[in-house]
């Protein structure tokens, strides 16, 4: 018996066009199951959620926005807690009539340091914040409920 036969059938049973259909069928069928049920890109088994305490500043903001940042638990997804606030004058650099520059607070505008606990995943390769790795100096958006604001990583320390 010849694998395939003078009329073009696979073992003298099945053309050999349409065993070619039905292995193209059973590839796309396979890749379509692999894709609804493979690896959707979340966390592995060695990534682990944590909290992950962050020293958080945000620079030039007007006094009612620095009033309206809450102290105590959050009700977000990524801020579990503002830890401690505290509220300063922004310092501005200005130039005087003759050239020289001074260094002054900003007669309106606030610089705002927070210490807060934030919802991370430590993984092999260090804290992940939304995705991305946690690092000193990293521009953040975060939402605080009443107000969403801009500001930068000063430091921060893994918690558990």
């Amino acid at each position: 018996m010849d694998l395939i036969d003078d009329k073009g059938r696979l073992f003298g049973t099945v053309n050999i066009i349409d065993a070619l259909a039905v292995l193209l069928v059973l590839a796309v069928v396979a890749a379509g199951a692999a894709l609804v049920l493979g690896d959707d890109g979340q966390q592995t088994n060695t990534d682990r959620q944590t909290t992950t305490t962050v020293a958080f500043e945000i620079t030039g903001v007007q006094p009612y926005v620095a009033d309206a940042v809450p102290e105590g638990p959050i009700d977000s997804e990524s801020v579990a807690a503002v830890e401690n606030k505290s509220v300063r004058p922004t310092e501005v650099v200005v130039k005087d009539q003759n050239g020289n520059l001074h260094e002054r607070t900003h007669p309106r505008k606030q610089t705002v340091t927070l210490e807060l606990t934030l919802n991370t995943t430590e993984t092999d390769d260090g804290v992940r914040f939304e995705g991305e790795p946690l690092e000193v100096g990293r521009q953040l958006k975060l939402d605080f409920g009443p107000v969403t604001l801009d500001g930068h990583v000063t430091a921060f320390s893994p918690g558990n």
